[in-house]
């Protein structure tokens, strides 16, 4: 029986696509967020013209305010979330770090190796995590460049599979025998 390869090919190529956008040109992202919080702006900004030049009533104008709000919150985002997600990690690093610091320290003296690689472990955890913390930006592009290269490493496996696929259905026995 032969299966189709095509749901990995189409996989691999958004893999691909999604992967050099995010890790090589990531402010294409910004730019998509720019343009829909613009247009949610612009099309508010025009309902209520609209509405106060034919007499709208109240609802009218709150809803028009909370789509201006909603845009502005939209044109934004893109900042929010390149400042928000490395300082969230990095406080969650160094608390990690700390803990594992505390807990290694703590540790009874006959566990050797093992106590000396859990100090190294927490005090590198809380290296990265003060690295986050204190340069969000920096830590926001090595993100999305990993995020970015990770995307790719998805799509070449998929590319292999649906290579494999391929080789499976080439070899295959035809379902039907022919007297």
């Amino acid at each position: 029986m032969k299966a189709d390869n095509s749901g990995f090919i189409a996989k691999g190529l958004a893999y691909l696509i999604c992967g050099v956008l995010i890790g090589f040109f990531p402010g294409i992202i910004s730019w998509i967020f720019y343009i829909i919080g613009g247009i949610i702006i612009l099309s508010s900004v025009l309902m209520l013209i609209t509405g106060a030049s034919s007499g709208m009533d109240g609802t009218l104008v709150g809803g028009t305010i909370a789509g201006i709000i909603v845009g502005v919150i939209v044109l934004l985002l893109p900042r929010i979330i390149s400042v928000g997600i490395p300082i969230a990690a990095g406080i969650i690093f160094i608390i990690s770090g700390v803990s594992r610091l505390y807990k290694s320290i703590r540790a009874k003296e006959d566990s050797g190796n093992l106590k000396t690689a859990g100090i190294v472990f927490g005090a590198l955890l809380t290296a990265f995590g003060g690295f986050l913390l204190f340069n969000p930006f920096k830590a926001s592009r090595i993100i999305c460049l990993i995020i970015g290269l990770m995307l790719i490493a998805l799509s070449v496996l998929n590319f292999y599979a649906a290579h494999l696929l391929h080789q499976r259905n080439k070899n295959a026995v035809p379902d039907t025998i022919d007297v």
